[in-house]
Formats: C-alpha cells, sequence, structure tokens
C-alpha cells in the first residue's frame, strides 16, 4: 500500500468515527470504540483478513445502541445482564446498528460489495455463535478484548456496579471458549494478568492509606 492509498484509507476511516461519534456517546461507547480498534489492527496484523472490511465494522459495530431506549440500556448491559429481555434489546441493537452503519457508509461513499459484508458482520457480532471469515473473527474478537484492556476492565466494573474481583473472576471463567482467533486469545490471557496485578496493587494502596484517588 503506497503512502497517498493510506493516507486516504485513514481519512476515511476517520470520517466514519466522526459520523459514528453521536450514536456511539447515547450509551458511553467511545472509549469502547477506540481500543476494540486499536485490537482489531493488532489482530489484522497476525491473522490476516481485509482491513476495509474489519475496521470500519469495529467502528460502527455497536452503533445501534442509539435505537434502544436509554431507560432499557441498564437491562441490556454487563455480565448480569440475562433472559429474553436481554436477548431482545441485545438484537435491537445488532439490527439497527447494521440499518445504521448501512446508511452511514453509503453517505460517504464507501465500496457497495463492501458494505453488505460489514452490515452482515455487525448484524451478529454479538449473538453470532460462528464467524464466516476471519474479518468477522476479528470484529467479534476485538470487541471482546476491550474488557480486558486496562481502560476496558476499570470502565467495566465501575458501569456494572460489580467488583472488579467480580469481573476478574468471571472473564477468568469465560475467556478461553470466546475467541476464535489465537492472538486474541493470548492477548486476553496476558491482559488478565495485567489486572490482577492492578487488583493487588490498588488492595495494598488503601490497605497502606492511600487515598482512591491515585490508584
Amino acid at each position: 500500500m503506497n503512502t497517498e492509498t493510506h493516507s486516504e484509507d485513514r481519512r476515511i476511516l476517520r470520517r466514519i468515527f466522526k459520523i459514528a461519534i453521536p450514536h456511539l456517546s447515547v450509551r458511553g461507547d467511545i472509549d469502547h470504540v477506540r481500543i476494540s480498534a486499536r485490537f482489531a489492527r493488532l489482530l489484522l496484523k497476525a491473522e490476516g483478513g481485509d482491513e476495509k472490511i474489519v475496521l470500519p465494522a469495529i467502528l460502527l459495530h455497536d452503533v445501534g445502541w442509539s435505537a434502544v431506549p436509554a431507560e432499557s440500556l441498564v437491562l441490556a448491559y454487563g455480565v448480569r445482564a440475562k433472559g429474553n429481555r436481554f436477548l431482545k434489546l441485545n438484537r435491537t441493537h445488532e439490527i439497527q446498528g447494521a440499518a445504521i452503519a448501512k446508511k452511514i457508509l453509503f453517505d460517504i461513499g464507501y465500496p457497495g460489495s463492501l458494505i453488505s459484508i460489514i452490515a452482515a458482520i455487525i448484524k451478529r457480532h454479538d449473538s453470532g455463535k460462528k464467524a464466516d471469515s476471519i474479518e468477522e473473527k476479528i470484529v467479534k474478537d476485538a470487541d471482546k478484548l476491550w474488557r480486558f484492556s486496562k481502560v476496558g476492565f476499570w470502565e467495566e466494573a465501575k458501569r456494572q456496579g460489580i467488583s472488579p474481583m467480580e469481573l476478574h473472576e468471571y472473564l477468568s471463567k469465560k475467556y478461553h471458549g470466546w475467541f476464535f482467533t489465537q492472538k486474541a486469545l493470548e492477548i486476553a490471557g496476558n491482559r488478565l494478568k495485567h489486572r490482577g496485578r492492578e487488583m493487588r496493587s490498588a488492595s495494598q494502596n488503601i490497605r497502606s492509606g492511600y487515598p482512591a484517588s491515585n490508584l
């Protein structure tokens, strides 16, 4: 890829993200998407795949939460979210997200042959138990890796109203069966070790009398 093409691709991605921000702000997903996109780039480098599919898909995968009533968002989020109501709300954000993503990409003149592929990935990025392509695998894996990141882990615990220990135990039990790519599995395991050390450090600081704001 020459420099001019690379610069144009980055410009298009910045434009997509800028348009998506109002949709992502509804549930506070801006940091989630930024960090997931960084993981997606790592997975692309390790696993291959078409970044013209993966990167727009990861930037737009959660725009559908903007179509869910604000009072219902708490029911569709977190490790404790479950039941038919949760499943319905989750599917709503996938289906509406695919429609919103299609419109955004169409409006900016993105290649039509790629729009349908991207929308299909978004439409089942949470609910789909299988992945039909390396691109879909990467989007699903990058999305989940957010909660293993430093920002994501502590933000998830805070937003869900659970202890870091509860979240760490949950992720430790679940992550082996979550990922489609070997690289994502490796990253998750490594990040869990880091989060464990952070929790121990935080606990020691609290016992030593350091204020929580310094953690």
